[in-house]
């Protein structure tokens, strides 16, 4: 089982996360479903959770369609390795054409 500081950390995962994060102001939801474990599970704390890459990419795209075009960006980044997993936990705010400001937080393992 490997262990990283934050630094490593950030070294392996900042790169694909941009990635994956502009795949998601862009629209180009195949390609965000590619970065999500076949088992993997969001949580929208207090509201619902959804299981599985092709049903998280499919909430993410539905709230894109009730919020519009949106530019994303993440900020207070904080990057960490645990065992197996690579760990990031952020702000977001994104800026959308329809709901105007949507901020929160999030955790990615």
């Amino acid at each position: 089982m490997a262990s990283y500081t934050s630094e490593q950390a950030e070294a392996l995962l900042k790169l694909q996360f941009d990635k994956y994060a502009k795949f998601i102001d862009d629209e180009v939801w195949a390609e965000v479903e590619g970065y999500y474990h076949p088992s993997g599970v969001l949580v929208h704390k207090g509201k619902e959770a959804v299981y599985g890459n092709k049903d998280k990419s499919t909430y993410i795209a539905k709230f894109a369609e009730g919020t519009g075009k949106s530019v994303g960006t993440t900020t207070n980044a904080k990057y960490e390795g645990s065992g197996d997993y690579l760990i990031i936990t952020a702000d977001f705010s994104s800026e959308t054409e329809k709901a105007g400001t949507v901020k929160g937080r999030f955790v990615q393992i």
